[in-house]
């Protein structure tokens, strides 16, 4: 089981993704480019938090298993928390 911590952090980073992605798509996308080049993570992200993609969806549009979604989503929020 995982940390109450770090699901603190999970939480409240999704959280303000979704708010970010929604309210401001340009500053979202100008983001996740500088996070990172990976298109696959970069295709997530935007699926998720501006066009609102759930993960199995997400999975589906990219041919992929769900854990390979999670996984990119998760790498991407590493990424974010470590700025």
């Amino acid at each position: 089981m995982k940390p109450t911590s770090e699901i603190v952090r999970f939480w409240l980073t999704h959280h303000y993704l979704r708010k970010i992605g929604k309210r401001f798509p340009d500053f979202f996308r100008q983001l996740i480019d500088e996070v990172t080049d990976n298109s696959n993570e970069k295709r997530v992200m935007i699926a998720r938090y501006i066009n609102n993609n759930k993960f199995e969806v997400i999975a589906m549009d990219m041919n992929v298993d769900v854990r390979y979604v999670f996984r990119l989503h998760r790498q991407v929020v590493d990424k974010l928390t470590e700025i």
